[in-house]
């Protein structure tokens, strides 16, 4: 179960929608569980770390969904899946992502306290939730 959020900016009307939490698809398990799926939902980067790391370790678990990040640098939000490897408790691996315009590394944001973002359109520091369109998916 996730939120889903939509950003509009108020200089020249872009709007995106951010997804947070988990869905059918992307959601915690065994990582043994995800390797035998069809499907691979995540970067090919990932799926082969993943793979990697399940040859070295049995009984590791997947911790997966969806976030938004955001630039320190540029102010523009980014909505990727987060995934974290255990090993019991503790954490083995986390996925982490980098700005694809300058480069610097994305920080989790709290998406439901965010007064404003930079429109990654126009680049106005006008872009902001729309109250009026918000979900909950599954």
């Amino acid at each position: 179960m996730g939120h889903s959020y939509v950003y509009r900016c108020e200089h020249c009307g872009y709007e995106e929608q951010f997804n947070q939490g988990h869905g059918f698809l992307v959601h915690s398990q065994p990582l043994k569980e995800y390797l035998k799926q069809r499907t691979k939902l995540f970067h090919y980067k990932t799926h082969n770390l993943l793979k990697q790391l399940s040859k070295q370790k049995n009984d590791l678990f997947l911790k997966a969904g969806f976030q938004v990040y955001i630039c320190p640098k540029c102010k523009i939000l980014k909505d990727k899946t987060e995934v974290v490897v255990f090993d019991h408790e503790k954490e083995i691996h986390k996925t982490s992502f980098r700005c694809n315009l300058c480069r610097t590394r994305l920080k989790l944001t709290n998406i439901h306290r965010l007064k404003k973002a930079k429109c990654p359109k126009c680049f106005k520091n006008k872009f902001q939730i729309n109250h009026t369109i918000q979900q909950l998916w599954d």
